[in-house]
């Protein structure tokens, strides 16, 4: 009975058997749902997200650029380059808002993301041949591409930008220094135009513009180092666009800066000897004056004294006239100062004179005088005063009836003060001018032409010709030359004959001799031919030297020498 209760036990439902089966199968049920392939791309596709990911935290800033014409740039293949490195690449290209420009879409590498401030510029660069450079022709055969230049400091990141049209002359990192200068006229001085020091090219003309309310001409020129340290706060440059000419006592100057400055103009700057006692100019963008020549650049290096603390009046009385503001001040021949303003005041009286006042800008440095102080400046002029100085006016040009001040000297003359009580300024003594004098002459010679004869002089001068417009076509002077050849065929004929004349005299002389050998010399006959034999050597010798000149000089006869 056990073994058969066992033994149906053992076949009953709660057998351990079953069970175990069912574990089994859905063990086998679930490795079948998720295999180990599934892992493979679900591992790549995470991967590829992680490298989209960092591609896109790590990629360029994405900056436009407005041009004018995008000549030569497409989208997808046109580079970014600085220092011929690539940086970039073109995204896209459009229209813009406005339909007259371009808008180039840039991807910049991201190291150059902090460089991006308003102090970068973007240009196209194309094949350039004009009269100032050639560049940019590698580009005919890799095609163009866009320049960046960014200075070395990083700033506030910008994402519009509005590109150059043309390239600029000078990257940012060149060293050297910026200036502008301020002119009346552009004259011919263009983008591109060399500047030199000492006939040396030193720079470049970067910029030409308008300032901002049109009445003058700016220049912005870039000076490379090391030249730039011969800049100082009172360099003078001057235009060298072609010749300058003068002439002088010393005779005519005819000087050229360069020939390239005949074709493209040019700017030139120099020194006075004592300037480079100062410190020279570092910093961009201090503005100088351009001259326009060299001589007007020298005459300028004492314009800056325009303290008024040195200005000084002369009264004069009567008329002024020629006399006008900028008019020179002269001591010695030297100019050493302005006159600043003229005015006229009314006669106090009816039948008084007026007076003219003469406001005087001098120039302490024309007279040696460094750094003076205006007290120092008054003593100086008291002290010249003292020694017979005056004022006087005087004709600068005869022509035009210009006049200028002229400080003389006249020891002679009555000690006078300055009178520093004047205002605004002190006065000074002056004398009678010589403009009246000058005048008096002038009229008078052109009195004295005036009454010359000149109607009786032209009628003979013209009555002259007359004659002799009428002696030359006589027929007596026609037949001149031929009476003239006539008469030298026939000297000619007879210079022939004259070495046969000569030698006959000689022989003559020769037997009058042998003769009076047998002859008493007190005789008669001996006395007289010893006079005819002496007058024969005399003729032989007369005509041999007449021969001898006539062989030498044919026209000896009809000029007499």
């Amino acid at each position: 009975m056990s073994s058969n209760s066992e033994s149906h036990s053992n076949q009953g439902p709660n057998n351990g058997v079953e069970p175990a089966t069912s574990r089994v199968e859905r063990a086998s049920y679930l490795s079948a749902r998720v295999s180990f392939a599934w892992l493979l791309p679900l591992m790549a596709v995470l991967f590829a997200g992680w490298v989209l990911w960092q591609a896109y935290i790590e990629r360029g800033p994405l900056v436009e650029i407005r041009f004018d014409k995008a000549g030569g740039v497409i989208a997808g293949e046109t580079r970014v380059r600085r220092n011929d490195v690539d940086v970039g690449r073109v995204e896209a290209v459009r229209l813009a808002d406005d339909l007259n420009s371009v808008v180039v879409s840039v991807r910049l590498d991201p190291q150059v993301s902090p460089y991006l401030d308003d102090d970068t510029r973007f240009w196209i660069v194309n094949a350039r041949i004009n009269t100032t450079e050639i560049s940019g022709l590698g580009t005919l055969l890799s095609g163009s591409y866009i320049e960046v230049d960014w200075d070395d400091v990083p700033g506030e990141r910008q994402s519009e930008f509005v590109g150059l049209d043309e390239p600029p002359l000078t990257t940012r990192g060149t060293p050297g220094l910026r200036l502008t200068l301020n002119a009346d006229e552009a004259g011919y001085i263009y983008v591109g135009s060399p500047v030199f020091l000492r006939q040396i090219e030193v720079g470049r003309v970067e910029r030409r513009r308008l300032s901002k309310d049109a009445t003058q001409v700016l220049f912005d020129i870039f000076i490379e180092a090391p030249f730039h340290q011969n800049v100082y706060p009172d360099t003078r440059f001057y235009g060298v666009s072609g010749v300058e000419g003068s002439i002088g006592s010393d005779g005519a100057t005819v000087r050229v800066e360069s020939i390239a400055a005949l074709f493209t103009g040019g700017i030139a700057f120099e020194n006075p000897p004592t300037i480079t006692q100062s410190a020279p100019v570092r910093s961009n963008g201090k503005k100088f004056k351009l001259f326009d020549s060299r001589g007007d650049a020298r005459e300028s290096l004492f314009d800056g004294e325009d303290d008024q603390q040195y200005r000084l009046i002369a009264k004069f009385e009567g008329s002024v006239k020629g006399l006008r503001a900028n008019a020179p001040i002269e001591y010695n021949g030297l100019v050493v100062g302005r006159v600043a303003s003229v005015s006229v005041a009314l006669p106090k009286e009816s039948a008084g004179p007026s007076i003219a006042t003469v406001v005087l800008q001098f120039q302490p440095r024309r007279l040696g005088l460094e750094d003076v102080s205006q007290t120092q400046w008054y003593e100086t002029v008291q002290g010249l005063v003292d020694g017979g100085l005056r004022v006087q006016l005087a004709t600068g040009n005869l022509l035009t009836g210009s006049l200028i001040v002229k400080l003389v000297n006249k020891p002679d003359e009555i000690k006078v003060a300055v009178d520093f009580e004047n205002e605004p300024y002190p006065s000074l003594p002056v004398i009678a001018s010589n403009v009246e004098a000058v005048t008096a002459d002038v009229e008078a010679l052109i009195k004295n032409l005036s009454e010359l004869p000149l109607d009786s002089l032209v009628t003979a001068a013209t009555q002259l010709l007359q004659e002799t417009r009428q002696l030359v076509a006589s027929p007596d002077i026609a037949q001149l030359p031929a009476q003239l050849s006539t008469s030298m065929t026939s000297i000619a004929k007879a210079t022939e004959t004259l070495p046969a004349m000569v030698k006959s005299l000689t022989t003559a002389s020769d037997n009058a001799n042998d003769v009076l050998e047998g002859l008493a010399p007190d005789s008669e006959i001996y006395i007289e031919l010893s006079a005819a034999a002496r007058e024969l050597r005399i003729a032989a010798k007369s005509i041999a030297s007449f021969a001898e000149l006539l062989e030498e000089n044919p026209n000896a006869l009809l000029t007499g020498r």
